[in-house]
């Protein structure tokens, strides 16, 4: 039987659930405060297209010669379209096996997140892209400053293939 109280937390957790991915994905603080309680759940209608906006960053800035591109990229992970997808999504870090490379719903978790912003404490190796913003690898460009709140929305919106 549900008293009020268990009714009223059920309500307002499920508030703060459905606001969690709202925000316009700044870049600075993250996600909606923490793990969602169970699969993501994704808006109606999504606002970053992975194929469009993603993707596109991927092409850009990092599926470059001497990047993640070819028969064996670095740490295993090839940023190529038609490929890329499949081995970010639910695909365990190679550096840190506890983390995924991108954790539908939780930014603030997912390893490419923390590579991008270079947070020394959870990440292993340089940060990404290699060499940004002093120096633009040869055939790339350093991320722009949409680049980083686009990620961590589409994360956000539950790192959906579209």
């Amino acid at each position: 039987m549900r008293t009020p109280l268990a009714i009223a937390v059920l309500a307002l957790g499920s508030a703060l659930i459905g606001c969690a991915g709202s925000g316009g994905g700044g870049g600075g603080g993250g996600g909606g405060g923490g793990k969602p309680p169970g699969p993501c759940q994704p808006p109606a209608q999504a606002t970053i297209s992975y194929s469009t906006n993603i993707q596109h960053i991927w092409d850009v800035s990092c599926a470059v010669p001497g990047c993640h591109i070819g028969s064996v990229p670095p740490g295993g992970l090839d940023l190529t379209p038609g490929v890329s997808y499949g081995q970010l999504v639910n695909v365990a870090s190679t550096q840190k096996r506890k983390l995924l490379r991108i954790e539908p719903g939780v930014p603030d978790d997912s390893y490419v997140v923390l590579k991008i912003k270079g947070v020394r404490a959870r990440i292993s190796g340089a940060s990404m892209p290699q060499g940004c913003p002093g120096f633009t690898p040869p055939g790339a460009q350093c991320l722009g400053p949409d680049a980083l709140p686009a990620i961590v929305q589409w994360i956000t919106e539950c790192a959906q293939n579209n």
